[in-house]
């Protein structure tokens, strides 16, 4: 597993990308984010215009889940859209956001995922050019091996792609087990 390098002209809804921000704080820290809108117009209370990146901070720290529970963090990232592989050997994935426009997500995107993002807050903006001055990485994220089979494997048979999708099934049932 290991990241890629990625340019910041590139970056769409659904990608997860990693790149260092300072913000407010002394020292850059390094943000692995679920891009939901990459560059939406922002009018500050002084009347200026500027961009924000928004999306849902997934790492602290590049190894940091703020979601430590993966099978919960499987179902929102299903919620958002439908997962898919982009690199299987570095294992790094893209959601891709049904309904999503020219700017990314939607609102229609947002209220569906809206008890998820109160639940675990990681919900984040960002000043898009501060993200900028940093390098920008398609990051790969830690998911149960399951689900990476799932995505990456061709079945051979019937019989072997109806066992992984009863593996996944079972899989999301647990999940749901957890959340009540």
């Amino acid at each position: 597993m290991s990241k890629q390098v990625y340019t910041w002209g590139k970056v769409t809804a659904g990608d997860i990308i990693s790149f260092r921000y300072k913000g407010n704080k002394p020292v850059s820290q390094l943000t692995t984010l679920l891009v939901l809108n990459p560059r939406i117009p922002y009018t500050r209370k002084d009347k200026t215009k500027t961009f924000h990146l928004v999306g849902l901070k997934l790492e602290e720290q590049g190894t940091i889940p703020l979601i430590k529970n993966k099978p919960l963090l499987v179902t929102m990232l299903e919620q958002v859209g439908e997962i898919e592989v982009v690199d299987d050997k570095n294992e790094i994935i893209k959601v891709v956001i049904q309904g999503a426009g020219p700017r990314g997500a939607t609102p229609r995107v947002y209220n569906r995922i809206k008890k998820k993002l109160n639940q675990f807050s990681v919900y984040r903006t960002y000043d898009y050019n501060e993200a900028k001055k940093s390098a920008v990485f398609l990051e790969p994220i830690k998911l149960p091996k399951e689900l990476v089979e799932f995505l990456t494997k061709e079945p051979e048979s019937t019989s072997e792609a109806k066992e992984i999708v009863e593996k996944v099934k079972q899989y999301s049932k647990t999940v749901k087990e957890e959340e009540v």
